[in-house]
């Protein structure tokens, strides 16, 4: 998911750096997400919990939490709110955000999002 999902969030937030994994050169905006399948919703289709981790820092290099919470509900308003692209069937939410500690001292906003993906191959 994350290969249809990327294209999509870096043209609408320009400004952020979309990833799977953290950049370790701290961008001011960054969001990572990481897809999950989960168990079969119908005979041909499947659930994927999206997990969406979002940072924000000041120009000092402080975090920003409140940011980054208006990012992270700005991109499930965005997702939920898409035609969803095939494979995928519906988006919608599940938790968050959520203010987490990332590990290392620093908040992040986190969120939860539910797809239903098709495992039909397109035709």
């Amino acid at each position: 998911m994350e290969p249809v999902l990327l294209p999509l969030l870096r043209e609408r937030f320009g400004d952020a750096r979309f990833g799977t994994i953290r950049d370790r050169g701290n961008p001011r905006l960054e969001c990572v997400i990481v897809a999950e399948p989960q168990q079969r919703a119908t005979p041909v289709s499947q659930y994927v919990r999206l997990r969406v981790s979002v940072w924000a820092r000041r120009d000092d290099g402080t975090g920003d939490i409140d940011a980054a919470q208006r990012l992270a509900a700005d991109i499930e308003l965005f997702l939920t709110g898409l035609w969803p692209p095939a494979p995928i069937v519906s988006i919608r939410h599940e938790s968050g955000p959520v203010r987490m500690g990332d590990g290392d001292g620093t908040l992040c906003a986190y969120l939860v999002l539910l797809l239903t993906v098709s495992t039909v191959p397109a035709q």
